[in-house]
């Protein structure tokens, strides 16, 4: 963004704001159901049994473009400021920021894999190990490519027209729409009612919130992108091919939801999030 006269350049956290005016609670609620509904229109299909088991998940990527379909709606509709901005797109300091929620990923991870071993978990054999481990790296790609679809959504439209409420409130927010997206995904599962959807759901829940503190403080929705193809990925090979829990360890569970709201905090105050927020709404710019 050029600056004009006298005026300070202006930094990634004043082109990041939300334009003016400030949304209302109809919009948020209306991106929620637009987005959920087509993710829902996804799947029917396979709900209603009209296509194969074998091929119906097939039909997840696809319906992980439906945030982002819900959001160029709205961004052709309300034409509230530029697309690039609305749905962060901006590269600006997204690596630094992206290693930083990856480590942060591999280190949450570690600490429930020790825990759960220390628990009783059975560590699976080596040659079993050394095979997942062997396609980490292609997955989180893939998983990554994959999730551009509802970081640009989530992380990138709906947060820019909530940022304005603060971290504590637009990160609630976030988890809550996302998490009520994810309902569909249950019925992939065997019991779509039981221990592993509630686990399911309240992971997502808890993983939002350091998503949103990634992209206010980067000012991209990148950083988010390869996080959360992170946890398709390297959470999954550490949780799940590392050793075996016997189902679902509320224990560890309750461990990394612990410490993963404990990251979005720590990393909200390190990266100055609520000072930002502040000095983007007293510049008085707009997208």
């Amino acid at each position: 963004m050029q600056t004009h006269g006298n005026q300070p350049s202006t930094t990634h956290s004043e082109r990041d704001r939300p334009a003016a005016p400030y949304p209302s609670w109809g919009e948020i609620a209306g991106y929620v159901v637009l987005a959920s509904g087509l993710c829902w229109l996804v799947i029917a299909p396979a709900m209603l049994g009209f296509i194969d088991a074998d091929v119906a998940p097939a039909l997840v990527p696809v319906a992980q473009l439906t945030p982002l379909l819900a959001a160029l709606v709205f961004v052709r509709v309300l034409r509230p400021g530029r697309a690039r901005d609305l749905l962060a797109l901006r590269w600006n300091r997204s690596g630094r920021w992206a290693a930083t929620g990856v480590g942060i990923l591999m280190v949450i991870g570690a600490v429930q894999l020790v825990s759960g071993l220390l628990l009783g978990w059975r560590p699976r054999p080596a040659a079993e190990i050394l095979t997942a481990a062997s396609v980490v790296l292609p997955l989180l790609v893939l998983q990554a490519a994959f999730a551009v679809g509802e970081e640009t959504g989530w992380r990138g439209w709906l947060l820019s027209r909530t940022r304005h409420l603060g971290f504590p409130a637009a990160a609630a927010i976030s988890a809550v729409a996302w998490t009520l997206w994810h309902l569909p995904a249950l019925t992939f599962l065997p019991d779509p009612v039981s221990a592993e959807s509630a686990a399911y759901l309240l992971g997502i829940a808890s993983w939002a919130p350091l998503l949103v503190v990634l992209r206010l403080v980067s000012g991209s929705v990148w950083p988010p992108v390869l996080v959360h193809g992170a946890i398709n990925s390297v959470r999954v090979f550490l949780l799940q091919s590392v050793a075996d829990s016997g189902g679902v360890d509320w224990r560890i569970e309750a461990l990394g939801w612990m410490l993963w709201l404990l990251a979005a905090v720590l990393l909200a105050r390190h990266g100055h999030v609520g000072s930002a927020h502040h000095k983007a709404s007293e510049t008085g710019r707009v997208l």
